[in-house]
């Protein structure tokens, strides 16, 4: 089976949404700055003005008035405090604007040569507003997550991508300080721990993405993702464990991915998931319940995706369930008639059952696609090996015989075998990419040409690469990608 691709970067994929309009923010039931007078309402006034200047223009000169109308006096501290954090808010979101600046820049005559930390001065401010009047939260919520935050927490998910984890941590930190409510921060600190391999430390921030995603909606994405890294870790803890601690963790572990099948939409990550729970039940001692994992998928296969169905099918068969195997992988087959695994597991699967007539068509199409594998020739030696084995009829047996052995040794005298290891369909993007190993005794170079299928069997694109010269008995690397999407499925000319 080829291997599952871009798990990593499915996993650390994060949607956030984008900031509100200035404008557009709506105080509903809450105006902190009601029925002001003097230099408060003064400051409200610039304020108008700054906003207005921060979408077609410079707002520095109007947030230096605000700053410096609300700086003394300590009548009306809630107001006070609104204007100014908007004040830090619409400052940092000018262009290059550094987290730390002199008191002097926002015309604060106050130690002027000193230093603010702006997103640490916006929570404080706006942190009085929201302990005077919890019914100003939302208000604040969307001041707080304007577009500061939102580039922080943007550049905090870049680095992680990036593998530059000290940043990414100093940026999602950094990004708590606007808003510790949204559950984005702590699962890029989750994932630069769990790079670290401080696991207990990854485990901890994973629950408060959680506890902060909560069942909004909206948090969708980076729940479920969040759910797959702590089963994940669950599963490292009693891979790493030995004797009956071994066991005791693998129990433990069954729950959380039981809890991510459950709402996983991912299907690479779900065929990852049945993979990593039919292992916790066999290292728990649990084999009877491995066919619940993919009861679901029995049930209501046209809600799963091919990958997770052959997956499915693979633990069936480990678990020696050859008739839920065989429905799993034709279901698999009925989503994309061209995906190699399922043929080939599905054939298998049928000489497993003794059901021979049904292997031979899923082998031929599997040589026709994949010509340069001396693997699927075998197949047809097994079902002649199982055929001779069925009957007793001295004929049958030799002309059995005499094809076990031919396609036995077509498949051993083979002089080059093409092994696919990797086939990632994208929207925009195809890739194949394998090993071709020359079987010969001279030095070999191969021209291999790949035709991209749709689902059905229509030619959408070739290409064409040169391999080699690969050494006899050696093996080299193939890749290729190509700019379209679409792709069900592939076929080459076999190689000569």
């Amino acid at each position: 089976m080829t291997a599952i691709v871009n798990r990593i970067a499915a996993v650390l994929t994060l949607g956030v949404a984008t900031a509100l309009p200035l404008a557009a923010l709506n105080a509903q039931s809450c105006d902190p700055t009601a029925n002001t007078r003097g230099d408060i309402a003064k400051a409200q006034f610039s304020m108008t003005r700054a906003i207005s200047a921060s979408e077609k223009g410079n707002p520095t000169k109007d947030v230096q008035e605000v700053l410096r109308l609300v700086e003394n006096g300590n009548d009306n501290p809630m107001a006070r405090n609104y204007l100014r954090g908007e004040a830090y808010i619409i400052y940092l979101m000018q262009p290059n604007t550094p987290a730390v600046v002199p008191r002097s820049a926002l015309g604060l005559t106050k130690n002027p040569t000193g230093t603010i930390d702006l997103f640490f001065a916006a929570d404080s401010a706006f942190a009085v507003v929201e302990n005077a009047a919890p019914e100003c939260i939302p208000l604040i919520t969307q001041w707080r997550q304007q577009k500061p935050w939102l580039n922080t927490l943007n550049a905090a998910i870049n680095a992680l991508n990036a593998g530059q984890l000290d940043s990414a941590e100093t940026f999602a930190k950094r990004s708590l300080l606007l808003d510790h409510n949204a559950p984005y921060a702590y699962s890029v600190l989750g994932s630069v721990a769990r790079s670290r391999k401080n696991l207990a430390a990854a485990n901890d921030y994973w629950k408060q993405t959680l506890a902060a995603a909560g069942t909004d909606t909206i948090y969708a994405d980076v729940r479920t993702k969040t759910m797959y890294e702590i089963a994940s870790y669950a599963s490292d803890r009693a891979e790493a464990a030995t004797g009956p601690a071994k066991r005791a963790a693998a129990r433990e572990a069954i729950k959380p991915w039981q809890d991510y099948i459950a709402v996983a939409t991912n299907d690479l990550l779900l065929a990852d998931a049945i993979d990593n729970v039919a292992r916790m039940y066999m290292a728990a001692g649990d084999s009877a319940s491995v066919p619940t994992i993919y009861a679901p998928l029995l049930a209501n296969p046209s809600k799963y995706g091919e990958v997770s169905l052959v997956h499915a099918g693979v633990v069936a068969t480990r678990n020696g369930h050859q008739a839920d195997a065989a429905k799993l992988f034709d279901a698999a087959l009925a989503q994309n008639p061209y995906s190699r695994d399922a043929i080939n597991n599905l054939a298998a699967t049928y000489i497993q059952n003794n059901e021979f007539p049904k292997a031979f068509p899923l082998i031929d199409r599997l040589v026709a696609l994949d010509p340069s594998n001396p693997d699927n020739p075998l197949l047809y030696a097994f079902a002649y090996q199982g055929m001779y084995k069925g009957t007793k009829d001295k004929k049958l047996q030799k002309i059995y015989t005499d094809s076990l052995v031919y396609f036995n040794n077509k498949s051993e005298n083979a002089t080059v075998k093409l092994a696919v290891t990797e086939f990632s369909r994208r929207p925009d993007q195809t890739t194949i990419a394998g090993l071709i190993e020359n079987r010969g005794t001279t030095s070999k170079t191969y021209t291999l040409s790949v035709d991209f299928l749709d689902k059905s069997g229509g030619v959408i694109g070739t290409e064409t690469t040169t391999v080699g010269p690969v050494a006899p008995k050696g093996k080299q690397t193939f890749k290729i990608t190509t700019k379209m999407g679409g792709a069900y499925g592939y076929r080459y000319k076999a190689l000569t």
